[in-house]
């Protein structure tokens, strides 16, 4: 999988500690995009991500968070990065993604189904800067969905989602990033 980076111990996207990943490569171009720089597609970066997970403790946090980039465009490693996650009990893998679950089914694909029954929560539809209300701690704008797979975690995120907008700043050599869903903004105050 082309990683960008990997922050452990992220509050500001899903419910608990998590550990974020987030992807390079993204072919959709939202105009607005939170991270521009995850579009191009960085073959340097590739690496066998179920051992940089690996490393971690998963039993010392509450969730795994895939973002970029699309990660639905790195399907075949998302499926593995599921499949390794579940199988040492972390069931709360949330993915965000620019297309929609229609369009991810319609693609008639037994990767991305794989990936769709075996992931915890979903994050669906393009950033549109027009429907962005800065409302809301899981999606970026209004037409975005939070769709949960798996029905047992509705009450994990119910006053998590509910609560307001707030960002993390992780300083990571020699860059400083800002980790959450910001407000429209944000960019100009960082």
């Amino acid at each position: 999988m082309q990683v960008e980076r990997v922050i452990a111990g992220v509050e500001t996207l899903g419910p608990g500690k998590r550990i974020c990943i987030w992807v390079n490569g993204c072919n959709r171009d939202c105009a607005g995009c939170v991270s521009p720089e995850l579009r191009k597609y960085k073959p340097e970066n590739e690496c066998d991500i179920t051992a940089v997970i690996g490393k971690f403790d998963l039993s010392r946090f509450d969730g795994v968070t895939v973002s970029g980039g699309e990660p639905f465009e790195q399907t075949a490693e998302l499926a593995k990065l599921a499949e390794f996650v579940r199988s040492r009990g972390v069931k709360d893998v949330l993915v965000y993604t620019g297309y929609t679950i229609e369009q991810l089914r319609a693609r008639k694909d037994d990767t991305t189904d794989y990936v769709l029954e075996n992931i915890g929560v979903l994050i669906d539809g393009p950033y549109i800067d027009g429907e962005n209300n800065d409302k809301g701690n899981l999606k970026g704008s209004d037409n975005q969905r939070v769709i949960f797979v798996d029905d047992s975690l509705k009450d994990k995120y119910a006053a998590y989602y509910s609560d307001e907008r707030k960002m993390q700043e992780f300083f990571m050599f020699p860059h400083l990033v800002a980790v959450g869903i910001p407000t429209k903004k944000f960019v100009d105050d960082f």
